[in-house]
């Protein structure tokens, strides 16, 4: 059902690829400034860029897109970045020592996000919404894509296994991993891409929901603006990368909180023990099915199996072990009503070393730490079909794109 379209996309050239991505997840700004000073091809530029002269007329704000602009301008023109001729899909792929995983890049219709057709499983929040929007307004970058996933197709998976046999367009090493860009600008081609995803039952936002309605909410206004507008200007259309299901690695957000709710060590576990088995065992414990977690509390680490009383696997939302949680021990146990905004409890990736969740209980920042077993693809999938939304930090999903690697111009 999406309706993708190819794009004429912007590249770095090989020789300096590797220094011109950045991964902007979690990085701070002086992080960003440290690089941009030891760097002067980074994305970063782009992002947080150095303004000489703090004496021009303007707002700091507006200089800094000024300065963005200007920036992207220099690196095309100095070649840093370069234009594709003609309009096409991509062959993406991203491989490290532990996964390859393949994808198409394309452009995909704000309508899909608007009327549901690509489904979502995530709220979205406003201002973190009005900061893309502006953003994009402002400099018509799109570089950033949204991973969207879909049920395996066979003819898909034979165009993408065809066209990787070829010498890829851009393909260059950083950090220990591979990054492969393939150009598909067959006319024929491009047409039955079109199709075939036309013909796709259903696909879902995996990651980049903020994303995608930013640019959706952009493209109504730009509607709006334009006396002309045919459907099929660039600014109807947001950044994506699509992949099936299989290509997908999913990880869990375990949970940290600080304090017990005024509980002591033993009343909190006999309170755990009416709606969980719990047990305790000698060393760190990662959950190997659903409905188990792992838990350390004061230097002890403890098994819980949920009973099944309260499991109730016919309701996808239920079901996850995220709303077991929320539900029999979060809320009800440690007062935590609202996890998106309650400073007490935090978040660590399932995909970070173990040390690091067991860092901030035995620093004594946080008190008592679950591990969770990741939400699976099967049930993102049905909770997403109920048209439901699942609780915040559900799922990490992998892969995470580098930004800079290819871009799309909305104006």
């Amino acid at each position: 059902m999406p309706k993708i379209k190819p794009f004429r996309g912007i590249h770095p050239v090989r020789q300096v690829a590797d220094r011109v991505i950045v991964n902007l997840e979690n990085l701070s700004i002086s992080e960003a400034k440290v690089i941009q000073q030891a760097n002067p091809y980074s994305y970063v530029n782009m992002v947080v860029p150095k303004l000489d002269n703090l004496f021009l007329l303007g707002s700091k704000h507006e200089l800094a897109y000024k300065k963005i602009n200007e920036n992207f301008e220099e690196f095309l023109e100095k070649g840093i970045l370069v234009r594709d001729p003609k309009s096409a899909f991509y062959i993406y792929r991203y491989t490290n020592s532990d996964t390859t995983q393949t994808g198409i890049w394309a452009t995909t219709s704000i309508d899909d996000y608007l009327n549901n057709i690509v489904k979502k499983h995530e709220l979205t929040k406003r201002d973190r919404e009005e900061s893309l929007i502006e953003y994009l307004q402002q400099t018509g970058i799109d570089a950033n894509p949204v991973l969207i996933t879909y049920r395996s197709v066979p003819r898909i998976d034979l165009i993408i296994a065809e066209s990787v046999k070829q010498d890829p367009e851009l393909e260059f090493s950083k950090n220990g991993s591979v990054y492969s860009l393939w150009k598909i600008d067959d006319d024929q081609l491009i047409l039955e891409l079109i199709t075939l995803f036309k013909d796709l039952p259903s696909s879902y936002i995996a990651d980049g929901h903020h994303r995608a309605a930013a640019a959706s909410l952009l493209g109504i206004q730009r509607r709006k603006l334009n006396l002309k507008h045919q459907g099929n200007e660039e600014y109807n259309y947001f950044s994506s990368v699509f992949m099936s299901t299989e290509q997908l690695r999913i990880y869990s957000f375990n949970r940290i909180v600080k304090g017990l709710n005024g509980l002591t060590d033993e009343e909190f576990i006999n309170k755990i023990s009416v709606c969980f088995l719990l047990s305790e065992v000698s060393g760190p414990f990662v959950p190997e099915q659903i409905h188990q977690f792992g838990m350390y509390l004061q230097g002890k680490w403890y098994v819980l199996i949920a009973r099944e009383n309260i499991i109730q696997d016919d309701e996808p939302l239920t079901a996850l072990d995220v709303s077991l949680l929320h539900e029999f021990v979060l809320s009800p146990l440690l007062n935590i009503r609202d996890p998106r905004t309650d400073p007490r409890i935090g978040y660590v990736s399932g995909s970070s070393p173990l040390d690091n969740l067991v860092s901030q209980i035995d620093s004594g920042k946080y008190d008592v730490a679950f591990v969770l077993y990741p939400t699976s693809i099967d049930q993102l999938i049905n909770v997403a079909d109920e048209g439901e939304v699942m609780p915040p930090k559900s799922t990490c999903f992998e892969p995470k794109f580098e930004v800079g690697l290819l871009i799309h111009e909305i104006n």
